[in-house]
């Protein structure tokens, strides 16, 4: 039950995430450059919504283990919590590396120099 909600929510994402490149009118003379655009925003959006989902599930279940052991030894809540720490940092981190990749490939010139050195 708990995975088909999961999924459930994970493709609601994903539809949610791909409306606003489905809502864009296409320039009527730009041909290829759009359809590149269009690819390279609705693959960017996707690419986002699961490293965020696999993120925060990564967090969630690093909080709660720690939470467990601290539970079950308060004498080593200190070091547990460092540790918590640093893998929530490089959870995160991951997050944002796929947002700036996202946003480096939106703000592209997708002219037709770019599309000849893509093409090599």
């Amino acid at each position: 039950m708990r995975n088909k909600a999961l999924l459930t929510v994970a493709g609601l994402l994903a539809l949610a995430a791909a409306l606003p490149a489905q809502a864009q009118v296409a320039p009527k003379a730009a041909g290829a450059t759009s359809s590149i655009f269009f690819w390279t925003i609705l693959i960017g959006a996707a690419c986002l919504t699961v490293a965020a989902i696999f993120g925060i599930l990564g967090q969630s279940r690093a909080f709660c283990t720690a939470a467990d052991n601290i539970a079950r030894n308060p004498a080593s809540a200190d070091s547990i919590r460092g540790l918590l720490i640093i893998a929530l940092a490089l959870m995160e981190s991951l997050v944002i590396y796929v947002l700036l990749i996202d946003l480096i490939l939106f703000f592209v010139k997708w002219g037709g120099s770019t599309l000849s050195t893509i093409a090599r």
